[in-house]
């Protein structure tokens, strides 16, 4: 498994062969892109395990792996509704190869967190809250550009968003298993933003709207799920979060045409 490489190494390795599996999907027929993109779900996590293999656990491999695999499917299916050039496609294929780089980095600070306390833990939060959000904005966009029946972009989101609520809610504690209550504080809000997506369905609002707002719903119920749980939230925080989310909603009725 280390092949004589430090961790460092395997990452940078990881993440250069996931931007190429990335650039990969643009040389093949369009049929066969999905499948792909279900490959590079796999390399995703295959290349994770191993370059965070030190200081693993069942859950921990689990867990862990949600973020980096949700990214890497994300982009991949972002790069689809980017204009067909390389001018456009190349420069953003190396900044995922970047921002893979440092979520792995991120990844491996909650791995050794778990063991002892270091100093780069709230940095590495911060980092895969922002991924976080990231990844369930690409995800929603790509699922809104589907025009899917209002009922299925309700699923849709809820599906997406549980894991992804998850692994940010359980790297608060970093327990060895993944309590009840994470469990069921991410089913809650994975539910309410479903049924904020289904809600929104029924806007006529532009295609990046509509996941900006529900992406901004999940920063604002998620980030205070996370300061109330790490017993961070006043009145300071509530406030705002809050103005974040109305700033979002107000863009949004700003941007509806009910006219068509």
């Amino acid at each position: 498994m280390n092949l004589n490489l430090n961790k460092r190494q395997k990452i940078i390795i990881s993440a250069v062969l996931l931007t190429i599996g990335l650039l990969s999907t643009q040389l093949v027929d369009f049929n066969l892109r999905f499948k792909f993109i279900a490959g590079l779900f796999v390399a995703t996590y295959i290349l994770s395990i191993w370059a965070l293999w030190e200081g693993l656990n069942l859950t921990k491999a689990v867990v862990l792996m949600i973020l980096p695999t949700f990214f890497t499917v994300a982009l991949a299916s972002f790069y689809f509704l980017l204009p067909v050039r390389w001018l456009t496609r190349l420069p953003i294929a190396s900044v995922f190869g970047l921002m893979f780089y440092l979520l792995l980095l991120a990844q491996n600070v909650f791995n050794v967190a778990s063991l002892r306390t270091i100093p780069l833990y709230r940095a590495a939060s911060t980092a895969s809250f922002l991924f976080t959000l990231l990844s369930a904005f690409f995800l929603f966009n790509v699922i809104y550009a589907f025009n899917l029946l209002f009922f299925w972009n309700g699923v849709a989101v809820f599906l997406i968003s549980y894991p992804l609520i998850l692994q940010v809610l359980w790297s608060i504690q970093m327990e060895d298993k993944v309590s009840a209550a994470i469990f069921v504080q991410s089913f809650i809000i994975s539910i309410v933003l479903g049924e904020l997506a289904l809600a929104f369905s029924f806007w006529p609002i532009p295609n990046t709207i509509w996941p900006l707002i529900i992406s901004s719903s999940m920063y604002v119920l998620l980030g205070l799920t996370t300061q109330v749980l790490k017993s961070r939230v006043n009145g300071r925080v509530v406030w705002e979060y809050l103005t974040i989310g109305t700033l979002v909603l107000i863009i949004g009725f700003l941007t509806t045409s009910w006219t068509g």
